[in-house]
């Protein structure tokens, strides 16, 4: 039993040492969907999709997410997701992200969120950490996005 055990080991530490594990991070923006937008309370719902790249030969999993979100210039806080999500190996997979904001700026922060709306595309900055792991093995990588021109679009309810 305990020479199985030695084995497996060693087989899983040779593994792990030749392959390594490539970097698994978001690198676009897809879009960003506006939901619900209080100007008396300065409260901003929406839903952003972040392309995560698995080129690993192997499937991934995605433990956790923290990061902060910047939409056309405004910042809209650290988001912080626990979700578990699988993603398959030599892979590109959109994963939503929901943003809850609580804006400190409502004068300047509004407008400029609005103007995004209506014009279809804006700019998005997204800075932070993405943690992975498979069979055990977990490691942070970090995030920093970006990116001139993601499209926008107001939830339909």
């Amino acid at each position: 039993m305990k020479s199985t055990i030695l084995i497996l080991c060693i087989v899983g530490a040779t593994f792990f040492t030749s392959c390594g594990l490539k970097p698994v991070v978001p690198n676009k923006v897809t879009d960003v969907k506006f939901g619900k937008i209080d100007f008396l309370r300065g409260t901003v719902v929406m839903d952003m999709g972040l392309q995560i790249d698995n080129p690993n030969k192997f499937a991934i999993n995605v433990y956790g997410l923290e990061l902060d979100v910047k939409v056309a210039g405004v910042s809209l806080g650290t988001v912080t997701v626990e979700d578990r999500i699988k993603i398959m190996k030599d892979t590109q997979q959109v994963y939503r992200v929901n943003v809850n904001a609580q804006m400190t700026d409502i004068i300047t922060g509004i407008p400029k969120l609005l103007a995004a709306i209506s014009q279809k595309e804006t700019s998005a900055e997204v800075n932070g950490w993405i943690k992975v792991g498979v069979f055990g093995m977990r490691k942070k990588f970090p995030v920093n996005i970006k990116q001139e021109k993601v499209q926008t679009a107001e939830e339909k309810k």
